[in-house]
């Protein structure tokens, strides 16, 4: 195809559609003609290179290219998310987060850079557990902290070899209903949970001594083997009679700790026989 100028033929030479590296350029300024390479007429213009898109395919590109025009897309605001021109005059993307003023913030540090979003930990009678991967559940654990064991009928006597000494309980106990609490059959309750929590163990007995006279029997709650002193009572049993006594007390536990019921003979060391207990903690 021919090239032509107000459709006169400009001269015989080829016809060339693209500029060649080498080529040159002609123009004329106030009547002088002047001549430029195709080189150094890009390097005024300050045109090199292409411009084309790069990164992740699925990716939103800041360049929109339409046609022979080259489009920067803007940035906007989205949810969480503010732009602003910086002082340098660059683009600066930030996130848009608030931490309200009621209640303990889940995002810490919401200027810095990187904010922290604090964990969630259990308190006491308090469980956390993630549920499908996306939520977190919270449970009250403190109504589904008990246990029961109890005795009627017993005839096994509880030795007492020192005056005022407490001793554990004698006889075959059977285990009633139980929630983070094990029971066996020699009175002893085990603690199970995952957190401290503070129990209120609780005793009613009833017990008699094996001779005459009368005694001052006492009852205790043992927490790990060692009797919780303060919370001793103290009843008085005349001859082969029976008497009748309860305690409780508010004892903090730990993992695998456990507690059991320990009764004294005040006044001698006759022994003591417990004939009906109930004994459970919550």
């Amino acid at each position: 195809m021919v090239k032509r100028a107000d459709g006169r033929k400009k001269s015989d030479f080829v016809a060339q559609d693209t500029v060649l590296a080498n080529s040159f350029m002609d123009y004329f300024v106030n009547n002088t003609n002047y001549r430029i390479s195709y080189q150094s007429l890009v390097a005024g213009l300050g045109v090199t290179g292409s411009i084309v898109t790069t990164g992740d395919v699925s990716g939103s590109p800041v360049l929109e290219i339409d046609g022979t025009v080259n489009k920067i897309r803007n940035i906007e605001n989205g949810s969480g998310i503010v732009t602003s021109i910086t002082a340098t005059n660059g683009v600066k993307v930030s996130h848009n987060f608030t931490a309200s003023a009621d209640g303990l913030p889940i995002l810490l540090n919401t200027t810095a850079a990187s904010p922290t979003i604090a964990s969630i930990v259990a308190g006491a009678g308090i469980s956390i557990a993630t549920v499908n991967s996306s939520g977190i559940e919270i449970t009250s654990i403190a109504d589904q902290i008990y246990g029961q064991v109890t005795m009627q009928g017993n005839a096994t006597a509880t030795t007492i070899a020192t005056q005022g000494t407490p001793v554990k309980v004698a006889g075959t106990w059977v285990v009633q209903t139980e929630s983070n609490f094990t029971g066996n059959t020699t009175g002893r309750l085990t603690y199970n949970g995952s957190t401290t929590e503070v129990v209120s163990a609780s005793v009613s007995i009833t017990f008699s001594h094996a001779a005459g006279g009368t005694d001052d029997l006492s009852v205790y709650i043992a927490k790990n083997g060692s009797v919780i002193t303060a919370s001793k009572l103290t009843r008085a049993v005349t001859g082969s009679a029976k008497g009748n006594v309860g305690t409780f007390f508010n004892i903090s536990m730990s993992a695998s700790d456990y507690l059991e019921v320990f009764v004294a003979n005040d006044s001698g060391t006759n022994n003591i026989t417990v004939v009906d207990c109930l004994f459970g903690v919550s």
